[in-house]
């Protein structure tokens, strides 16, 4: 590890990710430690730096190094060491040692009850909810297999299921026997104690009101006023299939997103959406396939003026990584591997893994910043922000003439105006144009980058 980097990892807190240590605490807190790490998102330990966050050195690192070894050996049984990085720094020793996210959850600690979690910078023992996430994201089994509680074969709609069928080219056979028959087989059903029950997938696919099923299928959605969680422009529970919610989902956002506009003659020819609708559809298809549905929370959708979230249960898969999703250097895994099929023979879903890739690619050409990606409590949080939105209330509002109107909406598209196109664009002369702008700037909407002919205005 660079010095450099070192630095910001001392200047750091102690967090769900980082924990720091003069030297290794006895045994069963250092095994304590480390499970918690791997049954959380991973972590690194760093040994040398006292209470008071001064980083002091080891004494003896090899030591301390053949110490933690042995603990871990005898304390742990884990499907991977953690990586053991010697450190100099300012002429002192010191350890860092990498803690991965487990694979094969939940790890313990020899002789404890219960596995231990990381939450904030505290090692606690996990409770109940917390031990069965555990077991179910080290389990190989796909998630969505599993039969639901109280719903019958009555509760598919078994047009919906041939219809899937016909478009994926599985079969020509959809007589009533051959149908159950290959619904037990694409998992949309399964086989509970002699009873044959939909299956997670084939409600959310298939159900005829998955709401009654799974009343966490629910996708709230929200257009706040400005970029606070006060008051509302637009709200709706989006309730359905998958296939259902992601098509009201995207009508949702089509019809709270501002749309800059040319206007030619007496027509108004549409420009584009604030976002790319493909990069919202594409996250609000990632977040039904691959969130947690035994987590009994919603999906939730926030709209604000300069920015948009999606947050649903589950952290990223195990073994991937924030850092791996920003880096689009992964191989794709999910929790639910039949909505994944599905969605995937659908053409709806990439099954390669692209999506962020594409995502980003899309933000890029609309000169929008990368998504942010965050794990909080629990939840996965992906957020588009946009930049250049100018947060006007209402620009018929403001005190302009006609000309100076227009020019702010040009720059809400374009992102910047210069004193030619202001000319062109309203047929005047230079002074009555630097007239307008100069205004512009004094009322503190808009400012002027670069000097003479190259000059342009931008918002504040």
């Amino acid at each position: 590890m660079k010095e450099t980097k070192f630095e910001i990892l001392l200047a750091d807190k102690e967090n769900k990710g980082l924990d720091f240590k003069l030297d290794l605490p006895d045994s069963e807190k250092t095994a304590s430690l480390v499970t918690a790490f791997y049954n959380s998102r991973g972590g690194k330990i760093i040994l040398g730096v006292d209470d008071n966050r001064q980083p002091v050195g080891l004494e003896n690192p090899q030591g301390t190094e053949h110490k933690f070894t042995q603990i871990i050996r005898h304390w742990c049984k884990l499907d991977e060491d953690p990586r053991i990085e010697f450190m100099k720094y300012n002429n002192m020793d010191f350890i860092i040692i990498h803690c991965p996210k487990g694979r094969k959850t939940p790890y313990f600690v020899r002789g404890k009850p219960a596995p231990k979690v990381r939450i904030g910078s505290s090692v606690i023992d996990a409770n109940r909810e917390e031990i069965a996430r555990l077991y179910r994201e080290g389990s190989s089994e796909s998630q969505d297999t599993s039969p639901v509680k109280h719903a019958a074969l009555d509760d598919l709609d078994l047009t919906k299921i041939k219809e899937y069928f016909r478009k994926s080219s599985l079969t020509k056979q959809l007589k009533k026997d051959y149908l159950r028959e290959l619904m037990l087989k694409e998992h949309f059903a399964a086989d509970d104690n002699g009873k044959i029950t939909p299956t997670i997938a084939g409600i959310l696919l298939f159900g005829k009101n998955p709401y009654l099923n799974i009343p966490y299928s629910t996708v709230r959605a929200d257009r706040f006023v400005g970029d606070r969680m006060i008051e509302w422009l637009d709200r709706e529970d989006v309730k359905g299939t998958l296939f259902d919610i992601a098509e009201r989902l995207e009508k949702f956002f089509l019809r709270n997103m501002r749309t800059p506009a040319k206007v030619v003659g007496f027509r108004e020819t549409r420009i584009r959406t604030e976002y790319p609708i493909e990069v919202l559809k594409e996250s609000v298809i990632n977040a039904l396939v691959h969130r947690d549905w035994h987590n009994r929370e919603d999906i939730l959708v926030r709209m604000f003026d300069s920015k948009v979230e999606i947050i649903s249960p589950g952290e990223v898969l195990r073994p991937l990584t924030i850092e791996e999703l920003e880096g689009n250097e992964y191989t794709p895994v999910t929790r639910n591997n039949v909505l994944a099929k599905v969605f995937g023979d659908l053409g709806m879903m990439d099954k390669r893994g692209t999506g962020f890739l594409r995502i980003r690619e899309a933000l890029e050409k609309w000169e929008l910043p990368k998504p942010e990606i965050e794990e909080k409590l629990g939840r996965f949080i992906i957020r588009f922000r946009n930049p250049y939105v100018r947060k006007i209330p209402d620009i018929d509002a403001l005190d302009l003439n006609e000309r100076q109107k227009e020019a702010l909406k040009y720059i809400e598209e374009h992102r910047s105006i210069s004193n030619e196109e202001y000319r062109n664009l309203f047929n005047i002369v230079d002074r009555t144009a630097l007239r307008d702008l100069d205004e512009l700037i004094k009322k503190n909407l808009i400012k002027r980058i670069g000097k003479r002919r190259g000059a342009r205005y931008v918002f504040v």
